[in-house]
């Protein structure tokens, strides 16, 4: 009895013990006569609803309830035997006895479970034609169970135009109007639907509205197009709601949508299937399906087969790719025929968001930048860079912003207010250690790339994954349950990290421009103003983004001069020691290698072959990973090493020895790529002159143990 409660359905009339369960009656207070299959489909909706309500608060609390909605019923009367527990009978018997209650009650208190026709429809106010056709839907289905909907139905359900005029008809302009009815007009009752529509217009008449419709429809061979409403023509504006519209990939005018049941309608309003990669994209939470998974969900509603049916609607929303067109409000976009056929066009995953840029005071968060990045000249950059992503924000910028520093100075602080400036759906953050991952689409469709906490020093293969975020248009991305899929890089990325070097950062890079914090707050009195001054600014932006709406508006006015979105970034000191710590430790031991001067190092040119050699025979080879060429050629590309090359794309080769050797130039670079072939070999078998790397190891033993000293002695 408190499970029935709880399902908010009123006592039953009677409860009996039936000595295997209970059976609970709702019984009628006057008899429902069946006379006809429309009062049997009736009698049975009703049943199946109460079930349903039962079923699902008992499931709650794992009970299962035997089904028993069909009309077919025997039932154990009360004060007889039970005799399916033989020979053991148990009696049957009543537990409880209640009041009688009328039908019509008990189907109004189940509306909501019964699979009304109307379903699908969009919510609206009282009075509008979308209140009014559910009212008749719901009371034709309880009358009979077999309602249809009306053909006007779902094309209200789909069209975000016609629920504009529905509910805002004091402010539908005339050309609008006559567009409106140009759909309407045109369905089974659309004159009835079009008065509905316009009866609450303060200088509506019948007489006039009906002049007016044959107007319309007299003016137009054919019902009003998606493109003259989302255009707009010379007597009217645009309408904004058509931008995001998924029917626009798949129908030319709203009537079109006339033909199929409001179910399948508001179904299809709420994705899209892309082709490339065979997935449903939700619109509302940006999640990619598969088709599995998307049939799943939508099963109850449209029965067997959903993905099938879906392929098989001519209304379902399909393009072939998927993109993302940050600044660009139009869901779907044309092929490059400009035509929105579904083998061409594609889904803008692109939505606007974020704060609305307007007047204020925004120096807390200049102070902030002040004190986050010290050096001017950074600071300047960074804010620059920022205000390009909002003044020009389908543009990508070709180099991304580093951030290091210590814990506690601000970095998550930025992270905040660069996602309320576009929003969370623009705006992804993602962990430093998804950059190594297998698994790389949240690096894709995102206007913004945040990455917190990167530690990948020593991974070059990262600093190449970035790279190609910065620099290509498209990354083709791999996801969990989703095929390989081409997804839009970043238009700008952010990389904060308490390490010097959180990428490994070639000599010459200009893909990074590198900034610091100041060193983590240590003395009580540094920790204590630091302290106060975050909590000050989050003070401010805590209750609302009016400061941040302030920042960007500063931001949105703020001159790019000197700013070069295409170009390498300038450098800073910050980069240098980035660039230093960055080193793998086959470049750091090369580098020293180089320095000294020892064999093959005294000589400008060399083969990877004599480098592999040098490395193995020194002292640090014990403490090295495996040497394979194309790491050691990798490295010395870091060190500013080139191949030697005369021979357009191929790497030059030199007879020493009668063997062919590819020479690699590590000094001077320019005069030994364009040397000649015997240059290069007098240059390649120059002997030494002064130590060999076996002496220098000797002589760099020493020098560690004499420094070793002088320390002990102080």
């Amino acid at each position: 009895m408190k499970l029935i409660a709880e399902a908010k359905l009123p006592p039953p009339t009677l409860l009996v013990a039936t000595g295997g369960g209970c059976h609970a009656h709702w019984l009628y207070s006057s008899p429902a006569m069946i006379l006809t299959p429309e009062e049997r489909a009736a009698e049975k909706m009703l049943s199946t609803a109460i079930q349903r309500r039962l079923r699902g608060t008992f499931k709650i609390y794992g009970y299962a309830l035997d089904g028993t909605a069909d009309l077919s019923r025997v039932c154990k009367a009360p004060g007889t035997l039970n005799h399916k527990t033989a020979p053991d009978l148990k009696p049957v018997r009543f537990i409880h006895q209640g009041e009688r209650y009328d039908r019509t009650m008990l189907a109004e208190l189940l509306a909501s479970d019964l699979a009304m026709a109307s379903r699908g429809l969009p919510g609206a106010g009282k009075g509008t034609v979308a209140d009014l056709l559910r009212q008749e839907a719901k009371k034709a289905y309880l009358a009979s169970g077999k309602a249809k909907p009306d053909e006007f139905a779902p094309v209200l359900a789909g069209c975000a135009f016609i629920q504009h005029c529905d509910t805002a008809v004091e402010k539908v302009i005339e050309p609008w109007w006559y567009k409106m009815v140009g759909v309407v007009a045109r369905t089974v009752n659309g004159r009835r639907w079009v008065h509905e529509m316009s009866k609450r217009h303060p200088c509506y008449t019948f007489e006039e509205t009906e002049q007016k419709i044959d107007q319309a429809l007299a003016a137009t061979t054919g019902p009003t197009l998606c493109s003259t409403v989302e255009e707009g023509d010379s007597n009217s504006p645009p309408f904004e709601g058509c931008v995001r519209c998924p029917f626009r990939a798949s129908i030319r005018t709203p009537l079109a949508l006339a033909n199929q049941r409001c179910a399948m309608t508001a179904i299809q309003q709420g994705v899209v299937f892309v082709s490339k990669g065979r997935s449903y994209l939700h619109l509302a939470s940006g999640e990619k399906l598969d088709p599995d998974e998307f049939g799943d969900s939508i099963a109850a509603k449209v029965g067997k087969s959903p993905h099938i049916q879906m392929m098989l609607s001519p209304t379902m929303p399909k393009v072939m790719h998927r993109d993302y067109r940050a600044g660009v409000a139009q869901l779907i976009l044309p092929g490059p025929d400009g035509t929105f056929s579904p083998e061409l066009c594609s889904v803008n995953l692109w939505q606007r968001g974020g704060v609305i840029p307007a007047p204020g005071d925004y120096q807390p968060i200049l102070d902030f930048f002040a004190r986050l990045i010290p050096d001017t000249l950074s600071r300047n950059h960074v804010l620059k860079y920022i205000a390009h992503l909002i003044q020009h924000p389908g543009e990508k910028v070709e180099h991304g912003i580093i951030i290091t520093g210590g814990y506690g100075t601000g970095k998550g602080t930025l992270h905040r207010i660069v996602a309320a400036i576009f929003s969370d759906k623009n705006a992804r953050k993602i962990e430093g250690v998804e950059l190594g991952q297998q698994w790389t689409a949240r690096l894709v469709d995102a206007q913004v790339l945040m990455i917190e906490e990167a530690h990948h020093g020593e991974r070059l293969e990262v600093f190449e994954k970035t790279k190609e975020l910065l620099t290509a248009e498209f990354y083709y991305a791999k996801d969990k349950r989703v095929r390989r899929f081409r997804g839009r890089t970043p238009r700008g990325m952010f990389l904060a990290s308490n390490d010097a070097a959180p990428l490994v950062l070639p000599r010459g890079d200009r893909r990074w421009f590198v900034c610091s914090t100041p060193e983590t707050p240590e003395t009580e009195e540094e920790k204590k103003a630091n302290r106060t001054f975050f909590k000050q600014l989050h003070d401010l932006l805590d209750p609302d983004d009016s400061t941040v709406a302030a920042f960007a508006e500063y931001l949105r006015t703020l001159s790019l001069e000197g700013f070069n979105a295409k170009g390498a970034p300038p450098m800073t000191k910050a980069k240098e020691v980035a660039t230093e710590e960055s080193r793998t430790p086959i470049a750091q031991m090369l580098a020293e290698l180089i320095q000294a001067g020892g064999i093959p190092f005294h000589r400008d040119v060399m083969s990877v072959a004599e480098v592999i050699h040098a490395l193995k025979i020194s002292t640090w080879a014990d403490n090295l990973e495996r040497l394979s060429p194309k790491k050691v050629a990798r490295a010395m590309q870091d060190l500013g090493a080139r191949k030697v090359n005369m021979d357009g794309d191929d790497h030059l080769e030199v007879v020493i020895g009668g063997k062919p050797v590819r020479l690699w130039a590590i000094r001077n670079v320019p005069h030994w790529r364009a040397a000649t072939r015997e240059e290069l070999k007098v240059e390649a078998t120059r002997p030494i002159t002064g130590q060999n790397v076996a002496d220098f190891n000797e002589t760099r033993l020493k020098r560690m143990m004499e420094e070793a000293a002088r320390m002990a002695h102080g």
